[in-house]
């Protein structure tokens, strides 16, 4: 008789990248976006590469919404806001 020994195969599945990318998009929303909004897009992409897509995903997109709504992210990267420039000085529009 060939009895083949009895094999135990554990899988570790963690889906804390996912959770940590949409948590941190989703903070980076509302505030300090360039602290915020690169970690969900790092772990958004982690997330992907261990093949928790859903998650991933949808921190992918808060951090690029985080990125878009940001002042200061997007002036680093030399993108335009809403001003309003009349005669040299600088005005807000109401």
């Amino acid at each position: 008789m060939d009895e083949k020994p009895t094999q135990i195969i554990i899988k570790e599945v963690s889906q804390s990248y996912g959770a940590l990318s949409v948590i941190f998009g989703f903070i980076g929303i509302f505030i300090l976006s360039p602290l915020f909004s690169p970690i969900a897009l790092i772990f958004g992409i982690i997330s992907i590469t261990k093949k928790d897509y859903l998650a991933g995903i949808i921190g992918i997109i808060f951090a690029i919404i985080g990125a878009l709504t940001s002042p200061i992210l997007m002036a680093l990267i030399h993108m335009p806001t809403v001003t309003y420039i009349r005669h040299g000085i600088f005005m807000c529009p109401l």
